[in-house]
């Protein structure tokens, strides 16, 4: 099986802040299930039915990078969109389970799993009024894929047929995508892909309205379409004020209802403050001028025990994993043994202490919320003697030779971690200096496979185990995405098997098997999986963060009007 390839980097994690940044870098970073953390629910009986109304107040710290789906490659970028835009598949609020969202069901795969089949849901209009039809489906991918887009998440969609030749700029229409009628969209995959609805559900793929965009000055332009970007999603663009604030109101044409028949969404409105940091913001937020925040370390502590709070504060346990890493092909670290050594090497608890124990221990490497999860399966713990015995049996009784870089992206969120790790690196006789560098320079150098020692990140695209094991793990991704050059020829037949089978619980004991024999050969250390921390006012109702993007669903949040009006006088 051939392997497809994904954009270098954009999900690499570069610092603790980011379980805010991503990746989606590469790409949007994820969160964890409501059984890992802590998502406060109010008895809704207690404070009525949903109400109308409201405009939820919130903020980020700069502008967002573009309004087009096909540059949303971060998790800032996402909380914007998802507002305004719709695709064919969502995931549901367990996060494990994609649902039909534009398409009416789950689409029909034939032809030994290459053909996908859409039916959309009829009567559905851009917040324009414009009817949604499969020719805006078609266009939206033929966009996606054109060379002259340039999309940060093009690299997840070239399993369909002709992806490649249109980001070459060979050909000027995709082969695999084709309006069957009015209301049917076909997909046509070079080979079978499991993962095809997963990123289908991802940003990049959110349906664009053909009638609007091909009337652009260009068309392929991020920056025309981010001038009044039109969708099919809940609210509807109002105005982007550079460095100061975006506005969205309630879309009326919007197709989805709650439970008790009432149209959604139920604000009026949601209005991003742009410029506020953390610290500024939390200010805000206790002045009851912003409807969230997130907590600023100098804060957490007392924030977190504060008895007043701890029902405001929404808590889940990521899906990324923070790691330390050599090159396996690296002398001396081409050798097993000296790899397992640094396994039993590094007290993870100690590490979690200088980020104020936001996170979880990690002794593997799927997250606590993915499918497949299965904690430690080699078996590791902290032993810091039989770490030093078995560099002792690799022929290094007196630790390790020389001085290496330990690479890492220079933040102050990073520095105390990797300052711990050389500490516990020292006791066991490896010598490292810390040699951060500034993001993009880190990612060039991991990437090309220049880091020896390093220190760094990774977030889901999807709840897929494959987006763990396969992309950081398969040696086709070697260096780009496996900087660490492992390689194993049974892990990679395994790998390039799994992804084929479009049954996903089929072939969880496939990953576990996988995933056991990475560990055993000790290709990278886990260190943690880290915990995200948010705080609304009280007033805020349905206020849960999804799972994976760790974002509020703005579509159900509804404000308290009464309580509101109460709390500010």
């Amino acid at each position: 099986m051939s392997k497809f390839t994904r954009m270098s980097g954009l999900k690499r994690l570069g610092t603790v802040a980011v379980a805010g940044v991503l990746l989606m870098a590469t790409v949007l970073t994820g969160c964890g299930s409501q059984n890992n953390g802590t998502q406060p629910q109010k008895n809704t009986a207690a404070v009525g039915k949903p109400q109308m109304g409201g405009t939820y107040l919130t903020y980020w710290q700069d502008d967002p990078k573009s309004l087009d789906p096909a540059q949303c490659g971060d998790v800032e970028t996402y909380d914007f969109l998802e507002t305004m835009f719709d695709g064919l598949l969502t995931w549901d609020q367990s996060g494990k389970k994609i649902i039909p969202d534009l398409a009416e069901a789950m689409p029909t795969v034939s032809n030994n799993g290459t053909t996908y089949t859409f039916k959309l849901r009829q009567g559905i209009t851009f917040t324009n009024g414009d009817p949604l039809t499969a020719d805006d489906v078609v266009y939206t991918f033929n966009r996606l894929a054109a060379h002259a887009t340039a999309s940060v998440g093009a690299s997840y969609y070239t399993m369909i047929k002709g992806f490649n030749e249109m980001q070459a700029g060979h050909a000027k229409t995709l082969a695999g995508v084709k309006a069957v009628d009015k209301y049917t969209v076909q997909f046509d995959l070079t080979q079978a892909n499991r993962t095809f609805a997963d990123v289908i559900a991802m940003p990049f793929a959110y349906i664009v309205d053909k009638k609007v965009v091909s009337a652009l000055a260009n068309p392929y332009s991020s920056a025309d379409f981010s001038k009044d970007p039109v969708g099919t999603g809940p609210f509807k663009f109002v105005e982007w004020k550079k460095g100061q604030i975006v506005k969205v109101v309630r879309n009326p044409h919007y197709f989805m209802k709650d439970q008790y028949g009432q149209q959604l969404p139920y604000l009026a409105g949601i209005t991003w403050k742009l410029g506020i940091d953390d610290p500024i913001a939390f200010m805000k937020f206790k002045d009851k001028e912003l409807d969230f925040s997130r907590i600023p370390a100098a804060e957490f502590v007392n924030t977190i025990n504060n008895p007043a709070m701890k029902p405001d504060i929404r808590t889940l346990v990521a899906n990324d994993l923070w790691y330390f890493y050599v090159n396996n092909a690296d002398p001396p670290f081409n050798k097993p043994l000296v790899r397992q050594a640094l396994e039993y090497a590094i007290n993870k608890q100690d590490v979690l202490k200088t980020v104020n124990n936001r996170g979880v221990e990690a002794n593997e490497i799927l997250p606590p919320n993915m499918p497949g999860y299965k904690a430690n399966p080699a078996g590791y713990s902290y032993d810091l003697a039989k770490a030093k015995k078995l560099l002792s049996e690799a022929g290094y009784p007196k630790g390790l030779p020389g001085t290496y870089d330990l690479i890492y992206t220079k933040a102050a969120a990073n520095d105390p971690i990797v300052a711990n790790i050389q500490a516990q690196l020292k006791q066991i006789g490896m010598n490292v200096q810390l040699r951060g560098l500034p993001f993009p320079q880190y990612l060039n150098t991991i990437q090309t496979g220049k880091a020896v020692v390093s220190y760094g990140g990774w977030v889901q695209d999807y709840p897929d185990p494959d987006d763990f094991l396969d992309i950081l793990f398969n040696s086709a991704g070697i260096p780009s995405q496996n900087n660490w050059e492992y390689k194993n020829a049974t892990v990679d037949k395994l790998l390039n098997e799994a992804v084929q089978n479009p049954n996903l619980d089929q072939v969880i004991p496939t990953y576990h098997k996988i995933e056991k024999q990475i560990m055993e050969d000790a290709a990278i250390v886990p260190i943690y999986h880290s915990k995200v921390f948010r705080v609304v006012q009280p007033w805020v109702e349905n206020a849960n963060l999804h799972p994976v993007y760790c974002y509020f669903d703005y579509t159900h949040l509804w404000i308290n009007q009464k309580a509101e009006k109460a709390a500010k006088g």
